[in-house]
């Protein structure tokens, strides 16, 4: 989606990063007593357009290049309304980074990222809801794109069946929200504060986040980019160089995995295995969030956990930050600090943002604490004998 106007083209023409990898924060004192929860952690980008999109400039070898120059580890492509590149052969390994293909359909009620699809979606003769449907027929995962974004908010929220929402679009909740400042930004300023200036924590989409989840039970969220890249008289205007540094999405894959590949991010999206990391903020790579007793990993975000007594959440940051441990959509506890182990007595709905210097930095997915199961719970093969019952034995 073309997001800005035309009138601005100009003033923003060149604006480029300083640098090609985002700013590194001292890193904490070791953490070695914390519990290794088992996964390893992949930075991407996803919801990106090329010349496959009808509104978009850049290349998709220039997607590339921006991705390598950075050490992406992998980077999915979501055309409008088409399955091209993929059915080019686009899909694959292009040097260290890993080239996903989906799509961004557009709906009656807005725009819905579909990824891991093989088939075209035929929008115009399906409801919203039969487009969730027919993306789930796929085995794809589908993500409601930019939901309170100027002109295509999403507007259908009796749907259900999706995978997640977008918690952080980079062109909609902060560049096109932020046109007037654009206005007054000139050649002269320095690109990376300019960009860390429009940088505010999104409201709006996280809120209607609690609120699906608090509805639907799991739904993950995710940063997503929508880089276009515009090239206007010689400049090039928000190149993928720097949005892809803006925001990423970790996805967290098992440490017994050898090589990553399109089924192993698929599948940590799915199950919420991620996190989203405003990585212009700093480096978010070594960031965790699970629940243990002390002695084992019981779950990690995304995952859903029975209560038990002496559960505990834990979170470790790559450097120290303000942390704030959200229960049901609702601020619980908030702490500064690296590190934080946090006692859970009751069920709920647990997630973490961090911030730093006051710039949004990190946004975990949840973990959901289930009641523990009562014995009524527990099949009958399973349950021990009451006292003078029979054993099976």
């Amino acid at each position: 989606m073309a997001w800005l106007s035309v009138g601005l083209l100009p003033l923003v023409g060149c604006a480029a990063l300083t640098h090609t990898h985002p700013h590194e924060l001292p890193g904490p004192p070791s953490v070695a007593q914390v519990l290794q929860d088992g996964y390893r952690d992949y930075a991407g980008v996803i919801h990106v357009h090329t010349t496959y999109s009808h509104d978009a400039q850049g290349t998709f070898d220039g997607v590339v290049r921006a991705a390598n120059a950075q050490g992406l580890d992998y980077v999915i492509v979501t055309e409008h309304n088409n399955l091209r590149p993929l059915r080019e052969g686009k899909q694959g390994w292009y040097g260290t980074t890993l080239v996903l293909v989906g799509t961004e359909v557009s709906t009656r009620a807005g725009h819905y990222l579909a990824l891991n699809v093989t088939q075209d979606i035929d929008r115009s003769h399906l409801s919203p809801q039969q487009i969730i449907d027919e993306v789930n027929r796929q085995g794809g995962l589908g993500f409601i794109a930019h939901p309170y974004c100027k002109g295509a908010w999403w507007k259908d929220w009796s749907v259900h069946g999706m995978t997640g929402i977008e918690i952080y679009n980079v062109a909609h909740d902060t560049l096109d929200s932020n046109w007037r400042r654009l206005l007054l930004w000139t050649l002269t300023a320095p690109a990376e504060p300019f960009y860390r200036s429009l940088v505010h924590r999104p409201y709006d989409p996280l809120a209607a986040w609690d609120r699906l989840i608090h509805r639907d039970g799991k739904m993950v969220g995710i940063g997503s980019t929508d880089a276009h890249e515009f090239h206007v008289f010689g400049f090039t205007l928000a190149p993928y160089r720097d949005l892809f540094q803006v925001v990423r999405t970790h996805v967290l894959i098992p440490a017994s995995s050898t090589r990553l590949t399109p089924e192993a991010v698929y599948d940590a999206l799915r199950h919420g295995h991620a996190y989203v990391a405003i990585e212009l903020v700093g480096e978010a790579k070594g960031f965790t969030f699970m629940a243990d007793d002390g002695q084992h990993v019981l779950g990690i975000m995304g995952d859903t956990v029975p209560f038990t007594a002496g559960l505990q959440l834990t979170m470790v940051l790559p450097s120290t930050a303000d942390m704030t441990l959200f229960k049901d959509g609702e601020p619980l506890q908030a702490k500064t600090g690296y590190l934080w182990q946090v006692p859970i007595t009751t069920p709920g709905v647990y997630r973490v943002e961090a911030m730093y210097y006051g710039k949004p930095w990190l946004f975990s997915n949840p973990i959901y604490i289930t009641p523990a199961p009562t014995r009524t719970d527990v099949p009958e093969s399973l349950r021990s004998p009451r006292q003078g019952e029979p054993s099976s034995n």
